[in-house]
């Protein structure tokens, strides 16, 4: 069965795909409005009561066509994509940068004419002063939620495993407000992961 979960902050929206099996499953929890709807003409009055109600915490959506129902969704913000890269060095330790007082994973918006793939490489490179890394996987994508000036914006980040064998020193690139990068042990890994975004805290363990 086909989901998708989608991070504001902390609070999550749930994407479904339906199935006979999940529609048992919901009858059997009994879950209540508002929390679980079809994708309907409701989408923008579920959705907006969930962005003014700071008390709910989760809300989801089920529809037999996921395609359709991503359709639907995205059409309810400003959508944009992003790359980035977990970079693991000889040592197997992480790379990790601090972004506005945040532990957070190297990424950017992806450039007209580019490539997820070139802009998580790029992204690396800029943010962290270093060369040479190599895709080795493709991770699933994050999808979160922002707001710029009451506008709302869908970003959907690409991430891939990199893996480095240099030793350049590394270089945070200060004016997209990356204040450190650098490696870091399972320990440090943890408690950093922690202090992260929910929507990246699985990927610091991948």
């Amino acid at each position: 069965m086909k989901s998708s979960v989608i991070y504001f902050n902390n609070r999550r929206i749930i994407l479904w795909e339906k199935t006979p099996e999940f529609e048992m499953k919901v009858d059997a929890l009994e879950i209540d409005e508002p929390f679980l709807h079809k994708c309907n003409d409701r989408m923008k009055t579920i959705l907006d009561m969930f962005f003014d109600k700071d008390g709910i915490e989760e809300i989801s959506f089920e529809h037999p066509d996921f395609n359709k129902l991503w359709y639907d969704f995205k059409s309810h913000f400003k959508f944009i994509e992003a790359a980035g890269g977990k970079v693991i060095n000889r040592n197997n330790n992480v790379l990790i940068i601090h972004r506005f007082g945040k532990p957070d994973l190297p990424k950017g918006k992806i450039e007209q004419g580019e490539l997820p793939e070139q802009a998580a490489i790029r992204e690396v490179i800029e943010e962290c002063g270093i060369s040479e890394v190599k895709i080795v996987e493709e991770l699933n994508p994050s999808y979160h939620i922002y707001l710029i000036e009451e506008q709302r914006v869908l970003k959907k980040t690409f991430w891939y495993l990199m893996k480095y064998n240099g030793n350049e020193v590394l270089k945070p690139q200060t004016n997209e407000g990356i204040s450190k990068a650098e490696w870091c042990n399972n320990q440090i890994l943890s408690e950093y992961q922690e202090l992260t975004y929910d929507s990246l805290k699985t990927y610091f363990f991948i």
